[in-house]
């Protein structure tokens, strides 16, 4: 079991964007917290387009976290972020798939 707390978290907010654009910056960010230590928080509520780029940052984080036996916590999960999910045929981490219609 992790011994770490809710409060070593470290924030990332993600932006509007989270496409292939965006994504060598969004995967680039999460990298330096888990590198940094402690447990990563993901605040989705402010993005507004979403992809597949988004989705595999996202996983990869949750499975290092795992791996490094450290919290990982998304929130804000808004529709947009939820249909990349769906598209992806990947369930959130930390939802069941019947938290989300289709999936």
């Amino acid at each position: 079991m992790s011994k770490t707390s809710a409060s070593d978290l470290k924030r990332f907010r993600a932006e509007a964007d989270c496409t292939l654009r965006h994504a060598k910056a969004t995967a680039g960010a999460l990298v330096q917290i888990l590198e940094a230590g402690g447990g990563v928080h993901v605040d989705c509520s402010a993005v507004e387009q979403a992809d597949i780029t988004f989705v595999q940052a996202l996983v990869a984080t949750e499975r290092s976290c795992a791996a490094r036996d450290l919290p990982f916590a998304l929130t804000g999960l808004s529709d947009v972020v939820a249909s990349a999910f769906q598209r992806a045929g990947v369930t959130p981490p930390g939802s069941m798939p019947s938290e989300l219609s289709g999936i």
